[in-house]
């Protein structure tokens, strides 16, 4: 007994330091952009200013882990480790329900291992570092998946209601975790529908309850699809079947890729470090999920059916262009899968094999999980920080002024005293919303027809809009004096779309050449504006390219 009790200390004691150890490599870095925006959004006067900023800006996020983000940072300050800690600790939390949940459904051995690649698992370690609300939603499919569990094997009125109560919080902070709610509904449903009518009957009342409060949810999300049809940058990208292998790749992959933020299509290579971290445990785990959805019965198959119609589900909404097939948007699915995947494995391998690949994962995912640490803290810095640095070295101060096509919506790195201006000319979120009044004049907005508005502005010889010139001129020409500079920092391939207005109108001979590039025609028409205002009043000091971005630097006659 006493052998027992050490043994249980040392397990526990061991999960600890490799959860909290992990996760805190990653807290001390530089903010990435979406991170800023969270700080950005998370600042505004509660309710309302946070609300706002999501409905003319972002316009594609609930509000839950805003709101409670903005009374963390009021309590612990805006610094990226203050921010991050709040996520850490929905990571950290996550890994103990992991335990919780996979020790009522199956043995022991299993729910040790579970809990110990959670703990350790490369994407889970990364994004609960992450200031957005992906490692809450984790978290709380976690606990509605223990919920669940406890309502199929108690079958009582409690349990019921932390599992609708939880199910209710997940798509107020996640937009796409109403696809996991949809799925559980729907498979929950149909087996209970096939086991216990009477318990059904329960389980319907309990979601009923949460469609009503999901009521804000469902109107939020339609004003939303309302506004995206009015876009003029409305294309959420294509769908590849190389996404899917990219999701498989990092859900399960012992190595992660330099940039696991958006999908990955470029090829792989096959060597023998990317087989034995990235191919042989992917294998593992999809075995052991189909193996273990194939030979398992009653609720435990209705949990693999869960999470796969889960994973279909995004699937479809992503070839509709609906959303971005990507790890971030549905990292909720990777504990369960994990738990799913062990069971699945341990019904078809022999306990040592099973134990030896356990040991074979973790040791890997500690080791490239710390040399990870590294390359993640360079990207994050060169993905935004770094136009601060530039700043500082061309010795800009608070007279001074920074355009950001990509970025400027949250100014995280220039919120000091003394730092240089930087207004909301962030292109992508201007140009999305169809009511701003410092881009489109007020007859483009009733214009129905978006591509026409860009055609006639490339054709014409003024600005984009009359109403963005005035922004312009009120907000930048007037606002700096003689001397002091702009700086434009050109975020990726946007320096690309810097071309002369006869290049421009060379490119596009109809509509229709609008309607394929509309974001890129628009950008460089915008880049192009920006640049023929300046020269009006300004000597263009030069440009040069450091890192990720592109500068030009301008000096007020």
């Amino acid at each position: 007994m006493e052998n027992n009790k050490i043994i249980k200390g040392l397990f526990i004691f061991i999960v600890i330091v490799l959860t909290v150890v992990l996760r805190v490599l990653y807290i001390d870095c530089d903010f990435w952009y979406d991170e800023a925006c969270s700080w950005f959004s998370a600042i505004q006067e509660f309710p309302v200013g946070i609300m706002k900023n999501l409905m003319t800006l972002d316009m594609q996020h609930t509000p839950l882990y805003f709101f409670l983000l903005h009374f963390w940072i009021k309590i612990f300050g805006d610094g990226e480790i203050a921010i991050r800690s709040l996520s850490v600790i929905f990571g950290i939390l996550t890994v103990p329900v992991v335990y919780a949940a996979a020790s009522k459904i199956t043995n022991k051995t299993n729910s040790v291992i579970a809990c110990l690649i959670s703990a350790v698992s490369p994407l889970l370690v990364f994004f609960s570092a992450e200031a957005r609300m992906y490692p809450m939603a984790v978290f709380l499919v976690m606990l509605s998946l223990n919920y669940l569990i406890d309502f199929e094997q108690k079958n009582d009125k409690k349990s019921l209601i932390k599992l609708i109560f939880v199910n209710l919080l997940i798509p107020y902070t996640l937009v796409g975790g109403i696809l996991y709610n949809i799925a559980l509904a729907v498979c929950y449903g149909v087996y209970l529908f096939r086991k216990n009518k009477d318990i059904l009957k329960l389980y319907l009342k309990g979601v009923l309850a949460e469609l009503i409060l999901l009521v804000p949810y469902f109107v939020l999300i339609s004003y939303y699809a309302k506004m995206r049809l009015e876009f003029v940058i409305r294309h959420e990208g294509g769908f590849f079947f190389t996404h899917i292998v990219d999701v498989i790749r990092n859900f399960f992959g012992i190595e992660l890729v330099d940039n696991i933020y958006w999908p990955s299509v470029y090829p792989y290579t096959m060597n023998l470090e990317f087989t034995l971290l990235v191919v042989v445990p992917c294998v593992y785990f999809v075995y052991g999920l189909v193996h273990g959805c194939k030979n398992s019965e009653g609720f435990l198959k209705t949990l693999y059916y869960t999470f796969f119609v889960s994973l279909v589900l995004s699937v479809i909404f992503a070839m509709l262009h609906v959303n971005v097939f990507t790890v971030r948007y549905i990292l909720y699915l990777l504990p369960p899968m994990i738990i799913l995947g062990i069971i699945g494995l341990s019904k078809r391998i022999s306990l040592n094999h099973l134990k030896a690949f356990a040991v074979f994962y973790i040791l890997g995912s500690i080791i490239c999980g710390v040399h990870y640490t590294n390359v993640s803290k360079d990207l994050k810095t060169i993905a935004y920080k770094a136009v601060r640095i530039e700043a500082d070295k061309n010795g800009l101060n608070a007279e001074d002024l920074v355009i950001l096509p990509f970025g400027a919506d949250a100014p995280y790195y220039f919120r000091q005293k003394g730092s240089p201006r930087v207004l909301p000319f962030d292109f992508h979120k201007q140009a999305r919303n169809p009511k701003n009044n410092n881009f489109y004049d007020v007859e483009q907005q009733k214009n129905p027809d978006k591509d026409r508005v860009i055609y006639d502005s490339i054709f014409s010889d003024k600005g984009f809009s009359d109403n963005h010139y005035e922004y312009f001129q009120t907000n930048v020409i007037d606002a700096v004096k003689p001397g002091r500079y702009v700086l434009i920092g050109l975020y990726g391939t946007d320096a690309q779309q810097l071309v002369t207005l006869e290049e421009l109108r060379k490119s596009v001979t109809s509509l229709q050449d609008i309607k394929d590039q509309r974001v890129k025609i628009l950008l460089q028409k915008y880049l192009y504006d920006i640049r023929a205002y300046l020269d009006n009043s300004f000597d263009f000091l030069g440009n040069y390219t450091q890192d990720n971005y592109t500068y030009l630097l301008f000096q007020k006659r």
